[in-house]
């Protein structure tokens, strides 16, 4: 009787320990993190611009370089029409890591716009705390996607290191 209470006690205890562990689990899958937002800059282009590749480029006129620490908020706002487009925006021209969620898809039907918010986490680079944002984009399917205007918006914390 005393091994069954054991063993009882053993697989409860285990049960709890896999309980507690699973939100630091979904934490990490998730992702978070923050910072102190106090500063806000914008960008916006209306110098229609068109592009039939798949591969990622710049958008012409939507790009900024601010000083800034720990999370930045990259909203992305544009009317397209034309083909399937992808949109992401990257730091510090890091094509590898584009801010999260990654690449964003919009399907125009006739001259549409477009609204999507990314995220990402910016540190000192050689003491330094200016990044620059570029918005990239791509065609879905080679057709061609053009671009009537655009806009993109940050949320910052200023950075203190060679700004």
């Amino acid at each position: 009787m005393r091994r069954f209470t054991l063993r009882k006690v053993a697989v409860v205890g285990l049960a709890a320990a896999l309980l507690a562990a699973t939100p630091v689990a979904v934490l990490a899958a998730r992702g978070v993190f923050g910072g102190e937002l106090e500063r806000q800059s914008a960008a916006w282009t209306t110098t229609a611009a068109t592009t039939s590749g798949t591969a990622w480029r710049n958008v012409p006129g939507l790009a900024l370089t601010r000083c800034s620490l720990h999370q930045v908020t990259a909203m992305v706002s544009v009317t397209v029409s034309g083909a399937p487009v992808l949109f992401r925006v990257v730091i510090d021209g890091v094509p590898e890591a584009p801010m999260k969620p990654g690449s964003a898809r919009f399907v125009p039907s006739g001259n549409e716009s477009f609204s999507f918010t990314f995220v990402g986490r910016v540190a000192p680079f050689e003491a330094d705390d200016t990044h620059k944002f570029n918005v990239q984009w791509r065609s879905g399917s080679g057709a061609p996607v053009n671009l009537h205007r655009g806009v993109l918006n940050l949320l910052f914390e200023r950075g203190t290191q060679g700004c």
